[in-house]
């Protein structure tokens, strides 16, 4: 893909994001019609420039984000709209590997947005209580014992991690850029 075409691919991805974001930090919810308007785009772009192999790579991209975090949301830490946004990012992406760096990106930019949260005060009891949780239920299952129970997990803070993906996604495919 030549550098203007990824400028493009660059701008519709981060307009797409700006939406998301700026409706999770308001609403703390990210709409459907946002998320698959940016899906919608991604594949129409990747099937435009690179024909079907495009078309299937952005598919395996939008795979990959969503199969990734979606163990994240089914502990109820992460919300499906975070999910289906780093769907629709890893879109964008094109491909396994390229998604895979994209949501460890985003992961790493979460982890800076959860550091933020807690040095605030509010959660860091929460925080520090869902860690020593899901050491115990990795132990558990170490041992073989498997008597860990992650319904005792709770939202830390509703965080607007739309922002997180935005930071982790346009970070990654950036710097592969320049």
């Amino acid at each position: 893909m030549d550098f203007y075409a990824q400028i493009v691919l660059l701008c519709l991805l981060a307009a797409h994001l700006a939406v998301a974001v700026y409706w999770d930090v308001k609403e703390r919810r990210i709409p459907n019609k946002a998320v698959l308007s940016g899906l919608l785009a991604a594949l129409l772009f990747h099937a435009v420039t690179s024909g079907a192999n495009g078309l299937g790579a952005s598919l395996i991209g939008a795979l990959t984000g969503l199969l990734v975090l979606l163990p994240i949301h089914l502990l109820r830490l992460m919300g499906a709209g975070d999910v289906k946004l780093m769907a629709m990012a890893g879109a964008f992406g094109a491909g396994f590997q390229t998604s895979l760096w994209m949501v460890l990106y985003t992961l790493v930019a979460g982890g800076l947005l959860v550091v933020v949260y807690a040095a605030r005060g509010k959660v860091r009891a929460r925080l520090f209580s869902n860690l020593f949780i899901m050491s115990r239920l990795g132990m558990a299952e170490l041992d073989g014992r498997g008597s860990g129970d992650p319904n005792k997990l709770q939202p830390a803070a509703r965080l607007p991690y739309a922002a997180a993906i935005a930071c982790g996604s346009l970070g990654y495919l950036l710097f592969g850029l320049f």
